[in-house]
């Protein structure tokens, strides 16, 4: 009876062991992460569930760098958390804390490198790359930080599609901003078979705004990009995954002139 007791407890605890567990919320989360400066090093200290993110805000109020950014598609519990408020029940990204160093003074595509390298050896969620425009289209300001790996139902740390990397094909109109967003990201809820849904952004301005945006098999990141700039505002956005509905929310940022 004793031996089989020992089997018993032995199984239980391979199994707490090795079955996948949807991760802790990390907290207290930072507001925004800290940023500070010595003897000739830039320190960025982030905390949130989604801390890279947090970290290239930080870049932006420092320096004025505006970075797109987009979510892997989180599906596994490894990379998923319970809500720090107990009284939420959606589930988050599982991001805690991050910090990275480097020194004042390098250009801003060593340093998002920089940035992009400390956080893919972290034990954060998602592994993250720069993504450039078609070389033909290509912009030097334009800066995407693009979510290319995330664990999959299996626990393996695997490439997931990256919805903006769709290339598609849009008629060159005359149409409002906010449509022509609305457009690129149906084609890709379609194609990608993931619903992208309008979220924050300046309406008045989309609303307000005609662009004429088009292109044959470019890039669906490509698009949204010649359409934030025919605005003639400072503008950059989030492609923020949702667990909860499977989907993502595309959110567009407005910087004050």
């Amino acid at each position: 009876m004793k031996f089989i007791r020992n089997v018993l407890c032995m199984i239980f605890c391979a199994l707490l062991i090795t079955a996948p567990r949807m991760a802790r919320a990390t907290g207290p989360y930072l507001k925004q992460a800290e940023v500070t400066e010595a003897d000739g090093k830039i320190r960025i200290m982030a905390n949130s569930p989604r801390p890279l993110e947090q970290a290239l805000d930080a870049l932006y109020l420092k320096y004025k760098w505006d970075i797109n950014y987009e979510d892997p598609q989180y599906i596994s519990k490894l990379d998923l958390a319970a809500a720090a408020d107990p009284s939420d029940q959606k589930t988050v990204p599982a991001g805690g804390p991050f910090s990275v160093e480097f020194p004042a003074g390098i250009d801003k595509s060593k340093v998002l490198q920089l940035v992009l390298d400390a956080y893919n050896a972290s034990d954060n969620p998602g592994r993250f790359e720069l993504r450039n425009l078609e070389p033909r289209n290509n912009d030097p300001n334009a800066s995407f930080v693009v979510g290319a790996q995330a664990h999959n139902l299996r626990g393996q740390l695997s490439r997931r599609h990256v919805p903006f990397d769709l290339l598609i094909t849009l008629p060159t109109q005359k149409r409002k901003a906010s449509e022509t967003l609305k457009l690129i990201c149906q084609q890709v809820s379609a194609r990608e078979h993931v619903k992208i849904t309008m979220g924050v952004s300046p309406r008045n301005l989309l609303d307000n705004t005609t662009v004429e945006v088009g292109g044959a098999r470019l890039s669906a990141r490509n698009l949204l990009w010649q359409t934030l700039e025919a605005t003639h505002r400072h503008l950059y956005w989030r492609l923020l995954f949702d667990p909860s509905t499977q989907g993502y929310f595309f959110d567009v940022h407005l910087i004050p002139s």
